[in-house]
């Protein structure tokens, strides 16, 4: 039953069978898990049993929002995928925004369990009470834009849907998930839903998110608003976007890898500063309810990729397009995490794949007879631009991209293993862990290996601090930091909409906290030990889901 800003109830589908039924909550389960990644792990644990193969009919792809997700909170309303991931082999979680969220929640559903195997391409299709598994051939091969695109014109302007491209239906490894403009796209988390023939999630509904404390949580919004407005990052980020987080002092510190992580200084990098992505800005856009509007459309206007539209790169995009494979002509990272988001894969997993075809190409562990004749010279964007396409469709030399830098180098042999950046079978994200001594630590000790956004040593890695000090790094940071994310995750709190979250304690962050407790009646969610225990437990059931 509802509670607050729960709806109290899931919706479990059986793809094999096309059978539904919504399900209830129980209370405890919203006390000890709060939402999002909480409710994701514990059902996930609970339901599944050992040694499945992530890509069999017996794993189960969960989507699911966070208590304050439909709410008047700004930067609440993404939404999360849980599943056994094929990349790794364990427990994994991939976040994405837009709209989507607020709509399963208007629909009447907190989350989604999919379960089994669709006997043909399929999508699913939620409007309140009534759901359905309808035939997707419709849909099947096209990008991620034009399907959001069909099924609008299908079921109604106000129709919002999550998505793969032609990657998740054919398996690439590092698949995505999309949304509007925001995927979640580590983990290979599109690759389980393209395991199971189901293209789309389509979801209108007609209900609304109710408020326990409803006098209470309006002052908390409008106090929200107020400390939000008074941070100057938030001004930058309106502005500028994400991209505004990429310093030159990540350069200059060594932060930023440099062709396949060998290096730390690029000859280029001036090319890649943030200052020059603003050039190419024509409008911003916001994640649903969200002040911030960080995202930034951008569009190629001459060159080779011109008429190239993206909401990015955003920095991980446009450092694993740029420095990492070499390369400095700005118009290709644009062009690039365009098609990456419209074919449907993670943009810092294809970067890493390429810088790793690079090095051995470089090395003469592989030749143009193995890349299908693309001249993988470091900075040969143009043949770059085709291997992401490669990629993207497992054609040719990207099919055996498309198996990530962990597996296709055990393919390829000859010693490639040396040249693969990864941690567990993820691609490490944009950071140099030799100089960022907390991520190399954070890495080791992650559930779900190299993500940057598992724990995050922020002090690192934005403060002018010595990055050699041990009492940055030491493991109590980390745990800390873990915890930290955790409770993001699991309320779903978006880190860059809150524009200057800190280190708990900070006014912003205690402020969701209360606004957590007057939107759910649970005044537990209002006190930092209470959540960083439920953190704990979440943290320990996702390492005893990969034991």
């Amino acid at each position: 039953m509802s509670r607050g800003s729960y709806q109290g109830r899931f919706l479990r589908v059986n793809l094999t069978t096309g059978n539904f039924k919504a399900e209830i909550i129980p209370e405890e389960v919203m006390l000890n898990y709060v939402g999002g990644r909480g409710f994701g792990v514990k059902y996930l644990y609970d339901e599944m049993t050992p040694r499945i193969d992530p890509l069999s009919p017996q794993n189960k792809l969960l989507l699911l929002t966070g208590p304050l997700c439909g709410t008047a909170a700004s930067g609440c309303s993404k939404w999360i995928v849980v599943t056994k991931s094929p990349a790794t082999g364990g427990f994994f979680r991939s976040i994405g925004g837009g709209k989507w969220g607020p709509k399963l929640k208007s629909a009447g559903y907190d989350f989604i369990i999919l379960e089994g195997k669709a006997e043909k391409p399929s999508y699913l299709y939620i409007e309140d009470n009534q759901v359905e598994v309808l035939d997707a051939d419709w849909l099947w091969g096209l990008d991620t834009e034009e399907t959001q695109e069909r099924i609008r014109k299908r079921h109604g302007e106000k129709t919002q849907s999550v998505c793969i491209g032609p990657a998740g239906e054919k398996q690439v490894l590092y698949a995505a998930i999309v949304s509007d403009r925001r995927t979640a796209s580590r983990g290979g988390v599109g690759t389980v839903m393209g395991s199971k023939n189901l293209k789309a999630i389509a979801v209108n509904g007609s209900g609304k998110t109710d408020i326990f404390y409803s006098e209470k949580f309006r002052e908390l919004v409008r106090h929200q608003i107020k400390i939000v407005k008074a941070s100057p990052l938030w001004e930058l980020l309106k502005e500028r976007g994400i991209a505004c987080s990429v310093k030159k002092h990540y350069h200059d510190r060594s932060q930023s890898p440099v062709r396949n992580f060998r290096e730390t200084v690029f000859e280029g990098i001036e090319k890649l500063f943030p200052e020059e992505y603003y050039k190419f800005k024509i409008k911003s856009y916001a994640c649903w309810g969200c002040m911030t509007q960080c995202g930034k459309i951008r569009k190629v206007e001459d060159g080779p990729y011109k008429g190239a539209i993206s909401d990015g790169p955003e920095y991980e995009g446009g450092a694993v397009l740029g420095p990492l494979i070499g390369n400095s002509d700005i118009s290709f990272t644009i062009a690039g995490d365009a098609l990456c988001d419209l074919l449907g894969i993670d943009v810092i997993s294809t970067g890493v794949c390429i810088a790793f075809a690079c090095e051995l190409y470089e090395r003469g562990i592989i030749t143009k007879e193995d890349t299908d004749g693309l001249d993988l010279t470091w900075g040969n964007h143009p043949a770059f631009y085709t291997l992401i396409e490669k990629i993207g469709k497992r054609d040719g030399f990207g099919k055996l991209l498309g198996e990530g830098v962990m597996r296709a180098a055990k393919q390829i042999g000859k010693g490639a293993e040396r040249y693969a950046m990864h941690v567990k079978g993820i691609e490490l994200p944009a950071y140099e862990p030799r100089a960022i001594k907390g991520y190399a630590l954070s890495y080791a000790i992650s559930n779900i290996g190299g993500s940057h956004m598992y724990a995050r040593p922020f002090a690192e890695v934005n403060l002018d601090v010595d990055p050699a000090s041990e009492d940055l790094w030491k493991s109590e940071e980390i745990i800390k930091e873990q915890k930290r994310i955790a409770i993001w995750d699991c309320a779903l709190i978006c880190p860059f909409a809150q524009a200057g979250i800190q280190p708990f304690g900070n006014e912003s962050e205690a402020l969701h906290f209360k606004l957590l407790a007057a939107a759910t009646g649970f005044e537990q969610f209002s006190n930092y030990d209470y959540l960083a225990k439920v953190a704990e437990r979440v943290i320990t059931l996702e390492r005893a889901f990969n034991i």
